[in-house]
């Protein structure tokens, strides 16, 4: 790599720190979060079981957009190289393939764990998720809208400016894909609280890694990531939902 190349990921990983800490720091406390919920829902006639679902959805995306800003600086990328898309017979259905790549490695991926511990549930690990679990909250519609908006951001991010900006200071492919994988699957497991939660989506994170991260290797453009994380992130969430019911019927109503 090169000292540009360094220096790029540093920035990166710091960018990366800050949203992530800006998300889930302010809110660690029980107590702190009773309160901010009570304020809220007294304020703004929110209902309360939403305030945390709406709230922090609008800090995951205002940090990450705003750590974007930063790399598309610190990268001197443009907005319009890593946008474009040709969309051509043959653009689609690579895209449709890594769609059903992704799915079909996640599957495996969750086979092999129930294989090595079959008692697990990992349906309930997903749901159980602190987030997750705030999202099921929401009205139908929402449940949806939020992990596919979420993971717009993230894609964006990471595979958008991040691996963009690393391929831009001549990082390798294979070793920019790996960084910008690395650092987003970690954020992904500093979001779990027990270690198969940290397992499951370490392992659906990998995945989107690799296959989004070769995806826009190929395209040149972060779009068609975009749509294979965002449905991605929107059907799983609702599928452990369905399949963890004790879990989903324990969201505060």
């Amino acid at each position: 790599m090169t000292r540009d190349g360094v220096v790029f990921t540093a920035i990166a990983l710091a960018a990366t720190v800050v949203w992530l800490a800006l998300y889930r720091l302010p809110f660690r406390r029980n107590r702190t979060r009773q309160r901010i919920r009570m304020a809220v829902a007294g304020r703004t006639g929110l209902p309360s079981k939403y305030v945390f679902p709406v709230l922090g959805t609008v800090i995951y995306l205002v940090g990450g957009i705003l750590a974007s800003v930063v790399l598309l600086w610190a990268g001197d990328l443009g907005l319009g190289g890593l946008l474009a898309w040709h969309v051509t017979p043959h653009s689609v259905g690579l895209l449709l393939l890594t769609a059903i790549g992704a799915s079909a490695l996640t599957a495996f991926a969750m086979s092999t764990l129930y294989t090595v511990r079959p008692g697990i549930d990992v349906p309930g690990a997903v749901s159980s998720v602190r987030w997750i679990t705030e999202i099921l909250a929401l009205p139908r519609q929402w449940r949806y809208a939020v992990p596919a908006a979420s993971a717009v951001a993230e894609e964006f991010f990471f595979r958008g400016v991040f691996l963009g900006g690393l391929l831009a200071t001549g990082t390798p492919v294979w070793a920019a894909i790996a960084i910008s994988g690395a650092a987003f699957t970690i954020g992904q497991v500093l979001l779990t609280e027990t270690a198969l939660q940290a397992t499951v989506l370490a392992l659906s994170s990998v995945v989107l890694a690799v296959v989004c991260g070769l995806l826009v290797a190929v395209e040149g453009s972060v779009l068609p990531a975009i749509a294979v994380h965002a449905s991605f992130a929107a059907y799983y969430t609702q599928t452990s939902a369905r399949r963890a019911a004790p879990v989903a019927a324990a969201v505060p109503r």
